[in-house]
């Protein structure tokens, strides 16, 4: 399952992952764990900023919406 790929090629993230997350003790896993974990390659992340606002000190705080296109 892990290593089937989708139509586009790709393979499955969350089930390598799951792989990654097995305990087996044997010599042979252990090696080919490392090798995964050797060719993952991150090619782009993303960075988020929330902003949160409230009206007083004890008030709820509440979401603020930047939209930095506009800005």
């Amino acid at each position: 399952r892990a290593f089937n790929t989708d139509k586009a090629g790709q393979i499955n993230r969350a089930e390598i992952f799951m792989l990654l997350r097995l305990d087996i003790q044997d010599e042979r896993w252990l090696s080919a764990m490392v090798a995964i974990r050797d060719a993952m390659r991150v090619v782009g992340s993303k960075t988020y900023v929330r902003c949160y606002r409230r009206e007083s000190r004890e008030g709820a705080w509440q979401p603020v919406t930047i939209d930095l296109a506009k800005a």
